[in-house]
Formats: structure tokens, sequence, C-alpha cells
């Protein structure tokens, strides 16, 4: 079986080496990169399997990076690294294409769980799920072209977009916790509230007429979400 590739990018030596060294001992093969462009060189040159992308960089930071990264189709998963702790760092990374967010400092374990749940997700067989067209009033969601029908509307969903609300369209009118949906949709069990709470926020802009009055994607407080409405 041939091991996935990880492209790790930070200009820290030290933490190079670290993460190195765990994703080596879980069986992945890693390349280096001390700077965006030494990353840039190295991503057209070789085929990556996932990226772990830190932000603060001179030069070329990893926004910058994550970019052209997107703006190139390549659809690998993306880890953002940063010791920045503002939630617009981590909104606008989730925004421009990162599937994660890790701040520093962090437990390599942790990153390493990470990996290699988003590999398991990026590169996994299709399931049925995934090839099937749900309906729910006048909400139709294709998961595998990632687009949702409203009415004669339709709307481009990102992937992490799309999961959520397949996980909401298989339960309608059912509440579903906010621990539940995050191990369901990012593939692993170290819950991330704030991740939830963004991609919420993202979905609501795209299907909702008015975001902070939800018709379709309901709060239950305490607990979590629902996909409200009638199903005729």
């Amino acid at each position: 079986m041939v091991r996935k590739h990880i492209l790790v990018v930070d200009n820290e030596p030290e933490l190079l080496d670290l993460v190195e060294l765990h994703l080596v001992q879980s069986d992945l093969r890693v390349t280096r990169a001390d700077s965006g462009m030494a990353a840039l060189k190295h991503l057209s040159e070789t085929a990556f399997d996932l990226v772990i992308l830190d932000i603060m960089m001179d030069g070329m930071d990893g926004f910058a990076v994550l970019e052209r990264i997107r703006g190139g189709a390549m659809e690998m998963p993306v880890i953002l690294l940063s010791a920045k702790h503002e939630v617009d760092s981590k909104i606008h990374g989730l925004g421009i294409g990162a599937d994660d967010y890790v701040t520093k400092p962090f437990s390599p374990s942790e990153l390493v769980a990470r990996v290699l749940a988003h590999l398991r997700r990026a590169y996994k067989t299709v399931p049925i799920e995934q090839v099937m067209s749900y309906t729910f009033g006048n909400l139709t969601l294709n998961p595998a072209a990632q687009l949702l029908y409203k009415e004669k509307q339709v709307i481009s969903l990102s992937a992490t977009e799309t999961k959520i609300l397949l996980a909401l369209m298989k339960r309608p009118n059912q509440t579903i916790a906010k621990i539940r949906l995050f191990e369901e949709v990012w593939g692993h069990s170290n819950y991330d509230e704030n991740s939830i709470n963004v991609y919420m926020n993202f979905l609501r802009k795209k299907i909702e007429e008015d975001p902070r009055n939800p018709r379709y994607i309901q709060t239950v407080w305490g607990v979590g979400y629902l996909l409200a409405g009638d199903p005729i």
C-alpha cells in the first residue's frame, strides 16, 4: 500500500522536526518546506495527499499559499497551524478553503489524529449516500456535486458544508447534538465547537433569506441543531 504523502510548511525548524517525527511514526511520508514559496515549488512538482500549513511566515504567509492552492484547483485537505487565537483569523482561513485549524501550542498526537481523520474522509470509497440526492421541502442536496437546489436557485457548497447539511437532511426535524455532528462531519473526537459555529454561519448565509432569523437551520440552545420545516 502506498503511504500517504504530507507536505508540512513552517518556518520553525524545531516544529518541523517534531511534526515530521510523529507523522513518520504513523507511517506517513513527509516533505518539509520552510517558506510559502518553497511550499508552492513542492506543490508544482509533487502530488500531496494533505498539507499542514503555518499561517505566520515571512514573505508569503499561509493564507496566500492556501489561496494559491485552491485557486489552482488542488483539492487535498489543508490543515492550518497558527499561534493566532483570534476567531476572525480562523473564520478567514476556513472561508478561503482550509479544512481544519490547529492553534499553537498543540499536541502532536492530536495533530496526527486530525491528519489521519482527514485522510480517511478524503480518500475513502464514496458511500452510496454520497451519490444519492436528498430532498426536504424545497431543498434538494446533491452531495457528490456539492450542490444545493433551493427552488430555482443553485447553491455551491464546500465539502464540509455538504457533510453538515447531509447529516441534517438525513434526520429532518430531529435535534443533533453539536458534538455528535462534529464527530460525524470531521471524523474525529477532538471536539471544536467553534468550527461547528463557523460553518453553520457559512451555511446560513448561503441558504437563509435572513441568516439572523433562520428558517431552515434552527439552533436548539444548549443542545445542537435541527433542519426545520415541512417535508411536503
